[in-house]
């Protein structure tokens, strides 16, 4: 398993990142993806990859949240980062759900990542909320390299859309969600082998399926294999062949070895 996106900069796992992945590790991860939303991020994620090499590695980019202060230098700083190794642009996109930024802003900040990805030829690590299909839009003008729509928690117009755009789909512990996840559970079976990844999204979407329940709330890497073990049942595969395939296409999209 390859968990393509974790915000292992996020300050709960300050204290503890060393034994979150080896707990990781113990059940069958293999690598993980941490995300970048802004500059601060970018830079820790970074950092962690080099201190991790063989285990982590790292994009960069600037999540829609933040668009309002992108700068120059934000862009400077990116750029660096996916220089130096990032494997992805991103988290970038849009999100009309909380519109913490202006929609002007998150789509001037949005375009100018997928221009940076495209001139670099980097993958995009996209954002989609609400967006009402700006999103798509956006990348059928301004995407020239394979984009992963991370945490599709959307529709099935929107899911064949995407598939028609030949996108990667990120599926998150939200299709283990009984009461928000059931339309993504049904149409899961949608994604082609060939696109489909999974994540965490630590430490946020905990997977409903654990049982014991978890003590705590912060979600982990560790709980990839929930998330395997949800989208194996509803696609009527199991669960090595969808550890394979999953594993199989991360490494092809973020070119890891």
């Amino acid at each position: 398993m390859i968990d393509i996106g974790a915000n292992l900069t996020d300050k709960s796992f300050t204290d503890d990142l060393d034994e979150v992945c080896e707990r990781a590790k113990d059940v069958g991860v293999e690598r993980i993806v941490v995300t970048g939303t802004n500059e601060v991020s970018s830079r820790q994620a970074f950092e962690l990859a080099v201190r991790y090499p063989a285990y982590l590695a790292a994009t960069a980019g600037v999540h829609p949240h933040h668009a309002d202060d992108f700068t120059a230098h934000s862009l400077t700083t990116i750029t660096d980062f996916a220089k130096q190794g990032a494997v992805a642009i991103g988290e970038t996109g849009l999100d009309y759900f909380r519109n913490f930024s202006t929609r002007a802003n998150q789509r001037r900040v949005f375009q100018t990542q997928l221009e940076l990805a495209s001139a670099l030829q980097l993958p995009v690590f996209v954002h989609d909320r609400d967006s009402e299909g700006e999103v798509l839009e956006m990348l059928l003008r301004h995407a020239t390299t394979e984009v992963v729509v991370h945490c599709f928690t959307g529709d099935q117009a929107l899911l064949d859309a995407y598939i028609a755009q030949d996108c990667y789909i990120g599926i998150t512990g939200w299709v283990c969600d009984e009461r928000r996840g059931k339309e993504l559970a049904s149409i899961v079976p949608r994604i082609p082998e060939s696109k489909l990844l999974i994540e965490t999204d630590s430490p946020y979407l905990m997977p409903r399926t654990i049982r014991p329940r978890p003590k705590t709330r912060r979600n982990e890497p560790m709980n990839l294999k929930y998330v395997r073990q949800k989208v194996a049942e509803v696609r009527a595969q199991s669960e090595s062949h969808v550890d394979e395939i999953t594993t199989a296409n991360a490494k092809r999209f973020f070119r890891l070895n």
